[in-house]
């Protein structure tokens, strides 16, 4: 018997398919690669199969333009250093492609050309990808919670990027595409709006990141808990319940209070972790248009205490932020 670290191996079933004949269309689409096992996983109590991707028209549509997207950012970070890949890495984290001001085309590359044609190809990629996962349900004849958890996704990275910012009348509300230009824009954001964490669907969207993480190890934790009855075959369990499931809802019941069978908990799963990119989509969207500001909403709603003494009015007169047409300006040198 084949050994891996001084312990036997035993392999998994692989993944079959029938050899097609010569000149035979793939029924199943386009596929990348032959299922190969990775035995060193197993150190990590994972299955140690790696392959096939089956990727289809639409996913090679989507990989080309997603690669293109990346082709196009790094030519315009390269640009910025001056073509120094050591200077590349060394401000990887700090270059960026910024958005155009205003809803036009950008004047010049420079000035938000690369991120509106980064962001545009990224926009195919992404619609692309969706039509590959409808394409795989439609063929396979399934139930298309896969496709709307992707959307939901999707609706998250467009309000940020895409209805946000014509909403507002301007690209440049769009976070820049970048490690950096990213948490910028989340600090930035929530300052320049009154502190998002006071937004209700921001505190909706947290409820729901906060419970699909307990969610997740509470599932973790009590299959691997019962795993010995073989509740961890949840495929076949869900199909025709054993004694692995009778026992792990048993002891979910007992930890819990509540009932969740091998199907409803992937129920809660699904609709917590749909719930925590619409919510925080919805927030998005609500920020400028329902309000101004967060904070002067929630002390006008009753759902914020506000900071000591500070009355209405002086909410109502806080300086204005400093134009730019000032900031701009020279400054004058100190007098001697």
């Amino acid at each position: 018997m084949a050994t891996f670290l001084g312990r036997p191996v035993v392999h998994e079933p692989v993944e079959e398919f029938e050899p097609l004949e010569p000149g035979q269309p793939d029924p199943l689409g386009i596929r990348l690669g032959e299922p190969t096992r990775l035995d060193l996983l197993r150190e990590f109590k994972v299955d140690t199969q790696i392959g096939t991707i089956w990727l289809g028209v639409w996913g090679v549509l989507s990989i080309m333009l997603f690669v293109a997207a990346g082709g196009v950012f790094f030519l315009a970070a390269f640009e910025q250093v001056n073509g120094s890949l050591l200077d590349f890495f060394r401000y990887l984290a700090n270059v960026q492609l910024t958005p155009p001001d205003g809803l036009g085309p950008a004047p010049s590359l420079r000035e938000g050309g690369y991120w509106q044609i980064t962001l545009g190809l990224l926009v195919g990629a992404t619609l692309f990808w969706a039509a590959r996962c409808w394409e795989h349900l439609v063929r396979h004849k399934w139930r298309p919670f896969l496709l709307f958890a992707y959307l939901s996704a999707v609706f998250l990275s467009a309000c940020i990027f895409v209805i946000h910012p014509l909403v507002l009348g301007s690209w440049a509300e769009a976070p820049a595409l970048g490690l950096n230009g990213d948490l910028d824009w989340a600090q930035a954001f929530s300052v320049l709006w009154g502190n998002l964490y006071y937004d209700p669907w921001h505190q909706l969207a947290i409820f729901f990141l906060f419970g699909s993480t307990m969610l997740w190890g509470m599932h973790g934790a009590t299959i691997l808990a019962t795993s010995s009855e073989g509740s961890h075959h949840e495929d076949a369990e869900i199909k025709n319940m054993h004694s692995g499931s009778l026992k792990s809802m048993l002891f979910w019941r007992w930890a819990m209070g509540f009932n969740a069978t091998p199907k409803t908990i992937h129920d809660w799963l699904w609709w917590f972790a749909v719930g925590t990119v619409v919510a925080s989509g919805i927030g998005i969207l609500s920020t400028g248009t329902v309000t101004n500001d967060w904070y002067v909403w929630g002390v006008d709603h009753g759902t914020v205490a506000q900071y000591g003494p500070i009355t209405r009015e002086a909410i109502n007169q806080r300086p204005a932020p400093i134009p730019p047409e000032v900031l701009a300006r020279p400054v004058s040198p100190p007098a001697q």
